[in-house]
């Protein structure tokens, strides 16, 4: 329907009489209408309207000449979405909703107002789910109903608002719910405890420098088991590729062993052959000394073999350091290779330490656990009548939804999510019916 000019004006005072602030105040306004544009959560941004949903509305428009974010009052406000799936607004009308996104009623209701009231641009709106359609419960539950919905809900949430699996018996509830919680707990344990063996084989076949890990037999027992498979998997690959790593750090030791040592060899005949030549130059010296001292020959001959002599003695001095550096560096290379097999052995040995505390703890927190079992199982055979021998309720959960148009019925899990509008039936599996039976 069209804006009247009385209405115009209206929000035209209206407008007017938002306070002036400095620039930055005015930034701010703008920045806030923004932000409530983006404060949706990430899973309503991909949620599905439908009716019964509730709807937060703010709409803003920027005006430039005043520099002031203007709010349309009139659409602001919690609608709720009709059964024929649309909102009713004030100004702009009727909107549908029903199968749109929030982004996409959003630009709707921006689109509208600016094809109602003739704006140059199109003002911002801010869509939020205030409240979730209903969801539904029903069959073999303590309190059947509708219930308020939350995102990220899951069918054992869902089933825990309704009083949880059973007749509407508290006590048997809880007892049922105690030994499914126990039973759990214990397959939990047991799953850290074949962890926990597999860590342990594996420190203990580097602690004893053995080749190849030894699994205890609780883990080999299970190695058909996908999970036991995939533990001792790990830590064989583990083993090796740590005991890889070693090896290769020992080799290049090795290498630049082997490399020194035959600098040492190479030193040691360079130190032979400048022992050698020291002598002739000595004998040398000698000669020409009686020969100066007898006036046979110069004095620079004398000069020249004496420089040759100190020349010799200098080079072997050289390769004497050389070789003593050389040798330091074989002994140091040697401890090289020492320390890293130690430091491979003390890190195994530190995390064996600790695989032993856990194991230890484990071990009691297993043992506690199953004597609230046996104790639940003894002061309450009929609690524990419905739960199966794999720690399952005996129950089955489906759930009733639409989906393009078309009612579908989902089998799930617990931890299968619950949409808004579902309707999630329990209902007693035929083992559980037989079982019953059978007590």
């Amino acid at each position: 329907m069209p804006i009247s000019a009385t209405m115009r004006r209206k929000y035209s005072r209206s407008a007017t009489r938002m306070p002036y602030g400095p620039a930055w105040a005015r930034l701010a306004v703008l920045a806030m209408a923004c932000a409530g544009l983006a404060a949706a959560p990430a899973f309503a941004e991909d949620y599905i309207l439908g009716p019964q949903d509730t709807l937060k509305v703010r709409v803003f428009e920027w005006r430039p000449t005043s520099g002031t974010a203007f709010e349309w009052v009139p659409l602001t406000g919690e609608f709720t979405i009709s059964a024929a799936g649309n909102l009713s607004l004030p100004i702009i009308g009727t909107v549908p909703a029903a199968g749109k996104t929030l982004e996409q009623v959003a630009d709707s209701i921006g689109e509208r107002l600016q094809a109602q009231v003739g704006l140059q641009k199109r003002p911002n709106a801010s869509v939020e789910v205030a409240e979730y359609r209903p969801f539904f419960v029903t069959g073999a539950v303590a309190n059947p109903g509708k219930f308020n919905y939350s995102p990220g809900l899951t069918v054992v949430q869902a089933l825990s608002m309704a009083g949880g699996l059973g007749p509407a018996n508290g006590n048997l509830i809880d007892l049922q719910r105690d030994v499914l919680s126990d039973r759990g707990d214990v397959r939990t344990l047991e799953a850290e405890r074949l962890g926990l063996l597999a860590r342990q084989a594996r420190t203990d076949a580097v602690v004893k420098d053995s080749s190849a890990v030894v699994f205890p037999a609780d883990l080999t027992t299970r190695s058909e088991q996908p999970a036991a498979a995939r533990m001792m998997a790990e830590e064989k690959s583990l083993f090796e590729a740590r005991k890889e790593s070693m090896a290769n750090e020992i080799d290049a030791l090795n290498q630049a062993k082997v490399l020194t040592t035959n600098q040492i060899e190479s030193l040691k005949a360079k130190a032979a052959s400048l022992a050698k030549q020291i002598e002739l130059a000595n004998k040398d010296v000698g000669s020409v000394n009686k020969l100066v001292a007898q006036g046979l020959t110069l004095s620079a001959r004398e000069l020249g073999a004496n420089q040759n002599l100190a020349q010799l003695e200098s080079q072997n001095l050289d390769v004497s350091l050389a070789l003593l550096k050389a040798q330091q560096d074989l002994a140091r290379m040697d401890q090289d290779m020492a320390n890293v097999r130690n430091r491979y052995r003390v890190d195994a040995l530190t995390e064996s330490g600790e695989v032993r505390d856990k194991l230890a703890a484990n071990a009691e927190k297993i043992q506690t656990t199953r004597s609230q079992i046996s104790n639940l199982e003894a002061n309450a055979p009929a609690a524990a009548a419905t739960i199966d021998e794999n720690g399952g309720l005996s129950f089955t959960t489906i759930i009733d939804r639409a989906q393009d148009g078309v009612m579908r019925t989902i089998a799930v899990s617990d931890n299968d999510l619950v949409k808004p509008g579902d309707v999630v039936r329990v209902e007693r599996s035929e083992k559980a019916r037989a079982q019953t039976t059978s007590n």
